[in-house]
This record gives structure tokens, C-alpha cells and sequence, in this order.
């Protein structure tokens, strides 16, 4: 990928704390979704388009799909530098945004792609995208190196983990809506500690498709797809609405 190009690219470094670190003194993938999400936020506005300025004029932006692949994870106390930009348009809904996360040695830890939604605010329904936002990565944008997937998770009956989680008031953010990086926390929280011991998430496909609201019970379930690859439901208890799907690599 050639990141030399003059585009619209914008860099923050962070700091992983202590609370965004895990029993193995090691950043949690929820904590690098964070970091994510709140580049891409900041960039946003500095485009002219972010959340608050988008819903002054009657629109605003929902995340539909975050694909990662993690190559290793930061140290407490190290310091990750994200690169972002918008990488492109699909169709003339989804507008893709593309990251990537370096170590204090320059190593690539993580590289991902976001798909994002252009919602009209009194009907919450999913609209076409201004022509102008195509114009925002032009033609030679790089992109990163993560592998092109179906997206939609297979459909399955019976889970092997499974686990009901109730929705606080400190899951939601200022758009009074559950923050995108606690599904993440959700998906992973079904399995046995056993499994998650040994392992760590190489590869996140995650796809959003409604929202969870305070006092909700959602129920979190697994299975295994095959060797180390899971599939993830994230499910309403009260109507069984699926809130969000993932699939999810291990090594």
C-alpha cells in the first residue's frame, strides 16, 4: 500500500492506559475499536462532515461493517499511532473508510476497513450518498490489505456458548446510542475463559444491522464454524431481533 500519496489521510497517536488493557497486559480489541471510531469521528468533523454537523442539517452517519485484521497487540504504555482516510464509495450507499495502526517500532498492528451509512435522522431510513462525498477519494486512494469477504454471516440454529447481557446507561454514547465497540465486547463475552486464554482475535468481520437500547436484555451467541473460525449473534431477548452478526479468526 502507498501511504505517500498528498490524500486525505489524518494521523493520532494514543496511548494504551491500563484500563484498556487486558489480564495479559496487552490492549483489548474492544479499546483498538475505540481508537477507531474516535480517529474517524475527528476526521469527520474536520472534513466538514461529522456527527453533529451532519444532524444540524437532518442527517447522520451509522456504521454498518468493520472488518479488521490484527496483527499483534500493543503493549500497556505504548504508544499506536492510527492512520485514517475515506478509501472509496460502494454502490450509492456505503462510503468506506480504511485504518491503519502502528507500534512505537513502526509495525503494522492492526489494518482495517469500515463501511459507513448515510441515515436521514426523522426516518432513520438508509439514503444516497452525496455525490460529493466521492470526490473524497479519488481515484489512486490506496486501500488496505485486508481480504475482500462475502460480509453477511451464515445463518445458524443452535450455539454452542451463549450468554445475556443487560444494556447500562454508560453503553451509550452521545448519540443516545450503545457504542459501536461494546457489540465487539458482547461477542466475545459468550465464550468459555478456556478459549480465550489461549487465544487471541486475528481477524474481526463485524456487521451492525440494529440498535440496543438501555435496559435491553441481549443475548450473545456462538459456534464454531470451523477450527478456529466462530460465528457471532447478538440478538434483542424481546423480539429476537439480531442486532449484529461477526465472524471472528483466532490463533
Amino acid at each position: 500500500m502507498d501511504e505517500t500519496q498528498p490524500l486525505n489521510f489524518r494521523d493520532e497517536t494514543f496511548c494504551v492506559r491500563a484500563y484498556e488493557s487486558g489480564v495479559n497486559n496487552q490492549v483489548t480489541l474492544p479499546a483498538y475499536c475505540n481508537y477507531l471510531q474516535e480517529i474517524a469521528g475527528n476526521h469527520a468533523r474536520a472534513l466538514g462532515l461529522g456527527i453533529h454537523e451532519l444532524q444540524s442539517t437532518g442527517y447522520t452517519w451509522m456504521l454498518s461493517r468493520l472488518h479488521l485484521v490484527i496483527s499483534t497487540y500493543a503493549a500497556w504504555r505504548e504508544s499506536v499511532t492510527v492512520r485514517t482516510w475515506p478509501s472509496g464509495v460502494r454502490g450509492r450507499l456505503t462510503a468506506t473508510r480504511d485504518f491503519i495502526v502502528r507500534g512505537d517500532s513502526g509495525a503494522v498492528l492492526l489494518q482495517g476497513v469500515s463501511e459507513w451509512l448515510y441515515v436521514e435522522l426523522d426516518t432513520r431510513k438508509v439514503v444516497r450518498l452525496p455525490q460529493a462525498f466521492g470526490a473524497l477519494a479519488p481515484e489512486g486512494t490506496p486501500r488496505v490489505d485486508v481480504p475482500e469477504t462475502a460480509g453477511r454471516v451464515p445463518e445458524f440454529n443452535g450455539a454452542d456458548w451463549s450468554a445475556t447481557v443487560t444494556v447500562r446507561h454508560s453503553d451509550h454514547d452521545f448519540n443516545n446510542h450503545v457504542n459501536n465497540a461494546h457489540y465487539v465486547e458482547w461477542a466475545l463475552e459468550c465464550l468459555p475463559g478456556d478459549w480465550c486464554a489461549s487465544r487471541r482475535v486475528c481477524e474481526l468481520d463485524i456487521s451492525y444491522r440494529a440498535s440496543a437500547m438501555w435496559g435491553d436484555t441481549v443475548i450473545s451467541e456462538a459456534v464454531r464454524e470451523s477450527g478456529e473460525v466462530l460465528l457471532h449473534r447478538i440478538r434483542r431477548a424481546s423480539d429476537h431481533a439480531v442486532l449484529a452478526t461477526a465472524r471472528t479468526v483466532w490463533r
